[in-house]
This record gives C-alpha cells, sequence and structure tokens, in this order.
C-alpha cells in the first residue's frame, strides 16, 4: 500500500436515484463537505471529473459503496470501468459494518451524509485488514453474480408461494376443514389437483369415486376416505363464490410451482461447476441443492478457514464468556439468510440419507440435547466438512472429518491456553473457583504425564545407545 497521505477515502451512500459522497484523508481529516450526484449519465460524469480532479497529484481514492440490494450497482459499474485509468479503488462493504461505526460515534440522527461519512470512515480504519476480502466480496465472478441473482428471484417466488399456501389453508378450514388433516406436512400436489377440479366440499360430494381416483396420487381408498368426510363436514362455507376463490387459488399455486420448478432446472443446467460431484458425493445433497451452496459460497480461496466461512454465513456459535460463566449459546444468525435456509434443507436430508450424519445426529439427540439445537450443530459441520472437501477437491469421507474431532477434542481438552499463561507459570495457588481450579489441575496434570513419557523415552534411548 501506499504512503497513508497519499490516500484519501470516499464513502458513497446510495439511494434510489442518486447517492451521497463524503470524501477525507488517511488522517480522517474532511477533504470535503458531502455532497449529492444524481444516478444518471450526467451524474456518473460530474463523479469522474470529481474524482481526475482529486487524483491529479497523484492520490489514490479508496471508494467505498454499501450493499443496498442492487441500487449500488450502477456506480460500481462506472468506478470498476476506471481501473487503469485513475488511481481509484472502490470495493462493496457489509452494511453492518458500517452501521456499528456510525453508532461507534454517538451519532443522535442519521442522514444520507452522515452515513456516507460513516463509510469513509469505516474505509479509513479497516482498509487494511479487510482489503482483500472487499476485493473478493466486490470483484466476484459474472457468472456467480448473475446465477446469485436468479437464485434471488427463486427465493422470492417461494416467499410468494408459501403466503399462497396459508392463504388457501384458511379457506379450506372454512369451507373443509377435515381436508387439513392430510397435510401434517403442507398441502400436498395431489391436493392442489383435486381442489381445481372440485373445489370445496359440495363440489366433492356430487363427484363420482372413479373421478377422484383418477386424479393422479389419490388411490380408491384416499378417494372414498375424501368423500365420506365431505358428507359430513362442518365446513361453513358454501357458496360459488367461496368455491371460486379456491380453485383460482389452487390454479395459481400450480402455475407458481411450474415457474419455480423450471428455474431451478434451468439454473442446474446453466450453472456450471466442476465441483458439482464433490458436494454430491454426500448422500442427500442432489443437483439443485448442490447449485444453490455453490452459487452463495462462490470463490472458496475467499474465505481462509473453516471457522470464517461459517462466521461468514452465520451458523457459528455464539455466546457469552465471563470468568468461569459461559452462557447465551445459540446460533449467531448473522449474514446470509439464504444459506442458511439451504444448509437447513442440506441438513435434513444428509440426516435421513447419509449413515454418517444419522449416526451424529442421534449421538447429540441421546445426551438429551433438543432437535432444533442438534440441527444447528449438524448445519455447521456440514459446512465446515463443505469447505474442506472444496478446499482439498476430494470426495467426502467421514473418516477425515472423524480424524478432526479427535484433534480438536485432544485440543479443547486442554481448556487453558498456554499461550495466555505465557508471562505466568500456570499453578493452583490463586484465590479461583472451583471450576477454574479442575481445569488448572486437568492441565498440570496433563503436562507432568507427558513429562514423564518424554524421561523414559529418552532414557530407553539412552540404554540403547
Amino acid at each position: 500500500m501506499e504512503k497513508e497521505e497519499q490516500a484519501m477515502y470516499m464513502g458513497i451512500d446510495v439511494s434510489k436515484g442518486y447517492a451521497d459522497f463524503f470524501l477525507m484523508d488517511s488522517r480522517k481529516n474532511i477533504v470535503d463537505q458531502g455532497f449529492q450526484l444524481d444516478d444518471n449519465v450526467d451524474g456518473h460524469q460530474g463523479l469522474l471529473m470529481y474524482l481526475r480532479k482529486r487524483s491529479s497529484a497523484g492520490v489514490k481514492i479508496i471508494c467505498g459503496v454499501e450493499s443496498t440490494g442492487g441500487y449500488e450497482q450502477n456506480w460500481l459499474t462506472v468506478l470498476k470501468k476506471q481501473k487503469g485509468q485513475l488511481p481509484v479503488e472502490v470495493y462493496k462493504v457489509n452494511p453492518k459494518g458500517v452501521k456499528h461505526q456510525i453508532e461507534s460515534t454517538l451519532k443522535r440522527t442519521i442522514t444520507d451524509s452522515i452515513s456516507a461519512e460513516g463509510i469513509a470512515q469505516y474505509l479509513a480504519n479497516n482498509y487494511a485488514q479487510k482489503r482483500q476480502d472487499w476485493h473478493n466480496s466486490t470483484f466476484a465472478d459474472d457468472q456467480v453474480v448473475a446465477a446469485q441473482h436468479c437464485f434471488r428471484l427463486i427465493q422470492g417466488l417461494i416467499k410468494q408461494q408459501t403466503s399462497r399456501y396459508n392463504q388457501l389453508e384458511k379457506m379450506l378450514y372454512q369451507c373443509f376443514p377435515e381436508l387439513l388433516t392430510f397435510c401434517k406436512y403442507g398441502i400436498p400436489q395431489w391436493m392442489i389437483r383435486l381442489l381445481i377440479r372440485y373445489p370445496g366440499r359440495t363440489p366433492i360430494r356430487r363427484a363420482q369415486i372413479t373421478s377422484i381416483d383418477g386424479i393422479k396420487g389419490i388411490s380408491k381408498a384416499k378417494a372414498e376416505r375424501i368423500k365420506a368426510l365431505a358428507n359430513t363436514s362442518v365446513g361453513t362455507w358454501s357458496s360459488p363464490v367461496q368455491g371460486r376463490m379456491v380453485q383460482i387459488l389452487a390454479e395459481d399455486i400450480q402455475h407458481h410451482q411450474a415457474r419455480i420448478d423450471g428455474l431451478k432446472t434451468f439454473l442446474t443446467q446453466t450453472y456450471t461447476s466442476a465441483d458439482f460431484e464433490i458436494l454430491k458425493s454426500i448422500k442427500g445433497i442432489g443437483d439443485w441443492t448442490s447449485t444453490a451452496l455453490l452459487m452463495l459460497i462462490g470463490s472458496i480461496d475467499r474465505f481462509e478457514g473453516t471457522d470464517q466461512i461459517a462466521s461468514f454465513f452465520g451458523v457459528n456459535p455464539k455466546f457469552k464468556q465471563s470468568g468461569d460463566g459461559k452462557w447465551g449459546v445459540h446460533m449467531s444468525k448473522q449474514g446470509s439468510a439464504a444459506m442458511r435456509s439451504i444448509l437447513y434443507i442440506a441438513a435434513t436430508n444428509v440426516v435421513m440419507h447419509d449413515p454418517y450424519f444419522k449416526k451424529l445426529y442421534h449421538n447429540y439427540t441421546s445426551k438429551g440435547i433438543k432437535k432444533k439445537s442438534v440441527h444447528g450443530i449438524i448445519m455447521h459441520k456440514l459446512l465446515r466438512i463443505i469447505y474442506g472437501m472444496l478446499k482439498s477437491h476430494t470426495m467426502f469421507n467421514y473418516r477425515i472429518d472423524e480424524t478432526n474431532q479427535k484433534e480438536t477434542k485432544n485440543q479443547s481438552e486442554k481448556q487453558i491456553s498456554c499461550t495466555s499463561r505465557r508471562y505466568q507459570k500456570l499453578n493452583t495457588e490463586a484465590p479461583i473457583s472451583r471450576s477454574n481450579y479442575k481445569k488448572r489441575r486437568a492441565v498440570l496434570e496433563c503436562q507432568i504425564s507427558e513429562s514423564d513419557i518424554s524421561t523414559a523415552s529418552s532414557s530407553t534411548t539412552l540404554l540403547q545407545k
């Protein structure tokens, strides 16, 4: 990096149709008061003229744009094109880091100009440490970025579909509540087809058994049961208008589901990666899940280790620790919620289909840990395993994870870091708590046994000589 005096930091707070700018030097002195430009040709040209003027003396300008869900893309593109023409760097930064930066200044009122200043301060404080992370996020592969946008579209359609299912369930409760006995795990597709043809208990009462069991997914026994439930239903809705509402909603759900499935298939076929087969070597992970995981992870090289990738996607354990106490242990849930939703589905599937993950699940539940917590543990472990597989380009091998578990267990058994005690020899003479005494005693006993083994080994060597 160049000398600090030769760098300036520009914060860009993007809004719909315009952006606010704030420029400060490396010593965090204000170079120029905040100003505003529109997101059009004139605004872009004005920004480039301003940057040329400020960088004419050989000063590098480091720009930061906060992620806003797409509104920042035009400004990013304009600044990226200046690479090699102007001494300008541009990075997309995490809004959460900027938020904490602004909160640390104890500002009472937050405006667009103050937000731009907060971005500039965040850049100045973290440039040396975070530069590579920002670079990886800003300059991702175009194929990955396009696939991620398509994935977000699919996620949005799924949310809309969930809303439709909830609305249909409420309607069924009014017109034919007994039908919901078949919906323990959501409304099945055969019921959607049934409601399109016979929307409500009255049409079902009039229908023939042979017509009902002709619908895909409905057997003769199920058709007879549905018919019997319709004849004794306690539902209150029975008018043709209400039946038409059910029918339209069922048709909409069927059409919407076809669009979602079609987009998933298209994305799976379009987004190509050599790592597909690596992820699919875990039983329970199929084409769509592996596609989604690879898209959201992007380049595996942007993560330095398993702890970083787990923290980035918010599946790492979060807790508070003070003295001998540790409490509030739960999943951090920071970062991409979309990744956690895919990991939740993947964890459910691998527990069902892969013997190793099934064994892990039962081991944790047998210890009295709640199933919901165990599911989070499996999500965390699955992501760490996926990281190792992608990093080493190897298929899934449960023995590698078992070896890693043993090494981690041996390290955690020490409980007290030797590094933290480097300025004072560990002993049990301090006025410490009972639990801390036990930890120290265990470490000291372990050190004594290791010393005995080393002494015995040395004696054997001398005797052999």
